[in-house]
């Protein structure tokens, strides 16, 4: 970075967010991807992890999906909870996972935002990871919202 340059004030979650340029992080790890266009994607996932992104600006109007990149060696099945302002917060959206056929066999799946949710304005992002068993099951490259 340049001396006068800074970070955005705010976070685009309309714009494509990388998974790896989380504000924090609870029992991940980084490792790199095969994806296309993709540097370094969140894996080592199981149930009870999750990520923070602060500071993301979802406007006056809510939205109305969000696509998630992911890929699953796992025969575990789980979800990813997208959450408002704490891991316990406003669940917004719910994206149900199972394997991809690899670690690195990625697919995008697209998911609802929940009717009347309360993702409007600047929050904090979190994505909360859930499966009925303790071993990893799922890697995560990036996600998008849309309106």
């Amino acid at each position: 970075m340049l001396a006068g340059e800074r970070f955005p004030a705010t976070q685009n979650p309309y714009n494509l967010v990388g998974a790896a340029y989380y504000d924090e992080q609870a029992g991940t790890l980084l490792e790199r991807c095969t994806d296309s266009g993709c540097g370094q994607n969140v894996g080592w996932i199981a149930n009870g992890d999750s990520l923070g992104y602060y500071a993301v600006d979802f406007g006056a109007t809510p939205p109305a999906q969000v696509v998630t990149r992911l890929a699953s060696g796992s025969t575990a099945t789980g979800t990813i909870e997208y959450r408002l302002d704490s891991t316990s917060g406003p669940l917004i959206a719910s994206v149900p996972v199972s394997g991809t056929g690899g670690w690195q066999t990625w697919t995008s799946r697209t998911t609802t935002v929940t009717p009347g949710s309360t993702a409007t304005g600047v929050h904090r992002l979190y994505l909360v990871f859930r499966s009925s068993g303790t071993a990893d099951f799922v890697n995560l490259n990036w996600f998008q919202f849309a309106r």
